[in-house]
């Protein structure tokens, strides 16, 4: 029975020459070309013998069917964004790391003025918000003064 589809296809990759399938073949339509299995279509009948005696697997049957197309898959936008929009972001950025620096300056005084005060001496919230004789305010007399002026 001649075939105009084939039926019986080889993988060459799989093929390694061994002549198995030649030997099986009832209408001699495999033959090897440069070690590898070759099958002649015309006189090929389908049998499908060679499939299961090829060791390697490389004589594989032909799947007919129906061909079911896959559907559509929506092609996915590729988002680019506007000139402005890319000068807007640089300009966010640089202003963001210009802020950044005067705050990081600010930070470092407050921890340099809070560093270098004198250790030791603790005052009260009280005493907190008057002046300190160091710093010019409060007259700079001292506990004698003030025990003076108590009358002790």
């Amino acid at each position: 029975m001649m075939s105009d589809r084939q039926t019986v296809w080889i993988d060459i990759q799989r093929c390694t020459g061994c002549g198995a399938c030649v030997e099986v073949c009832p209408v001699e339509a495999i033959t090897l070309v440069n070690d590898r299995a070759y099958i002649d279509h015309e006189t090929c009948t389908g049998c499908r013998a060679c499939v299961n005696a090829c060791p390697e697997g490389a004589a594989q049957p032909v799947v007919e069917g129906d061909l079911i197309l896959a559907p559509e898959r929506p092609v996915p936008t590729v988002h680019r964004p506007s000139p402005l929009a890319e000068t807007a972001g640089a300009a966010v950025v640089v202003t963001g790391v210009g802020l950044l620096a005067k705050a990081s300056g600010t930070l470092v005084r407050a921890i340099g003025r809070w560093l270098m005060r004198p250790s030791g001496v603790t005052r009260s919230p009280a005493q907190q918000s008057q002046p300190r004789a160091e710093y010019g305010g409060g007259g700079g007399r001292g506990r004698r003064a003030r025990r003076r002026r108590r009358g002790r």
